[in-house]
């Protein structure tokens, strides 16, 4: 979280000298998704706090965390159209998601890189 932080900072600090070095997209997959009446309150929130504060209370960051699996195809068609240039898909984790990462890096014309701890 320290280096993610520190490389937050670094973008917004240099502005258009790294505008979209990095876009990062943090999910809590256990958790239940912003459209379960369940969690509805405890999302709205953290959405005010982040919001107000412009800090995310799980992870420290300015990014945002979601909750839910991503959707893969969306994610990956607005970088596509965003136009920025290049883009590198880095991942950590589980095998299986690798799996699924490299085969929409492809699709899409990203390059894709992992990392095993």
């Amino acid at each position: 979280m320290e280096l993610l932080n520190e490389l937050e900072m670094e973008q917004n600090e240099y502005g258009t000298l790294m505008d979209r070095f990095l876009d990062m997209h943090m999910y809590i997959t256990s958790a239940l998704q912003r459209t379960d009446v369940k969690a509805l309150g405890l999302q709205m929130a953290l959405d005010l706090i982040h919001k107000e504060k412009n800090i995310d209370l799980i992870t420290g960051l300015k990014t945002r965390t979601q909750t839910g699996r991503p959707n893969w195809d969306k994610i990956f068609k607005e970088l596509k159209e965003s136009g920025y240039g290049p883009v590198t898909v880095f991942y950590c984790g589980s095998p299986v998601l690798a799996r699924v990462l490299s085969v929409k890096s492809q699709y899409y014309g990203f390059k894709f890189r992992k990392e095993n701890f």
